[in-house]
């Protein structure tokens, strides 16, 4: 259902031709890789083309210990989402916060399996990669994930590049990247947790992001 609006609103940004929309093509690639049905994709962009207009919006947000939240929708109707998102951050220890966008830039990430690569060797890679940076982080498993960041425009070259180094990708798109991280308590990183789990369990929410340093 996730990856069913995400298709929506990158055909709404830029069109339902993956070969044109670059960020189309990267989401449709994540889908394949969960192995999400051909026909489930295309019944996707086919209803995303049709679909009632509805709206994306960014709600900027703070949590547990200050952490900084947005929280990306597609809605057809704004103030009752509002009014949603709003509940849900209060009843679990957060507030609708403005100005919190200012700590995210949007960039390429491209990511791959951490398993036996260590620090220097992913810096090495990034190098050779043509990334900017690299980041150490988990999956939904908690197994180890390299993060290679780059520029929008250096996705499919910085994948590219990866996969000739012999790594295995597991996604590429555009994501926000927080520019400076929030370190938190134990406490304060469960009750984090717990409210991204129940935002990204409301059906107009597309995506969470934040700004919580992954525990190494």
């Amino acid at each position: 259902m996730k990856f069913g609006m995400m298709i929506k609103i990158a055909v709404k940004e830029s069109g339902p031709n993956p070969d044109m929309n670059l960020n189309l093509a990267h989401i449709l690639e994540q889908c394949r890789s969960k192995n999400m049905p051909k026909a489930s994709i295309d019944a996707a962009i086919k209803s995303a083309e049709k679909a009632k207009p509805a709206s994306q919006h960014m709600f900027e947000a703070r949590g547990p210990g200050g952490c900084m939240m947005l929280i990306e929708v597609l809605t057809d109707n704004n103030s009752r989402t509002h009014q949603d998102i709003k509940r849900l951050l209060t009843k679990n220890g957060g507030t609708l916060a403005d100005g919190v966008r200012h700590n995210f830039s949007r960039r390429g990430v491209v990511s791959v399996s951490g398993q036996n690569v260590t620090t220097e060797k992913a810096l090495e890679l990034a190098i050779e990669a043509g990334a900017e940076d690299v980041q150490e982080t988990e999956d939904e498993e908690e197994q180890p994930l390299l993060q290679f960041i780059c520029d929008m425009s250096d996705v499919k070259k910085v994948r590219t590049s990866l996969e000739e180094l012999g790594m295995k990708i597991t996604s590429a798109g555009l994501e926000f990247i927080a520019r400076n991280v929030s370190t938190l308590e134990q406490e304060q990183l469960d009750a984090a947790s717990t409210l991204i789990e129940v935002l990204n369990d409301y059906t107009d929410v597309v995506r969470v992001w934040d700004n919580i340093q992954a525990h190494s």
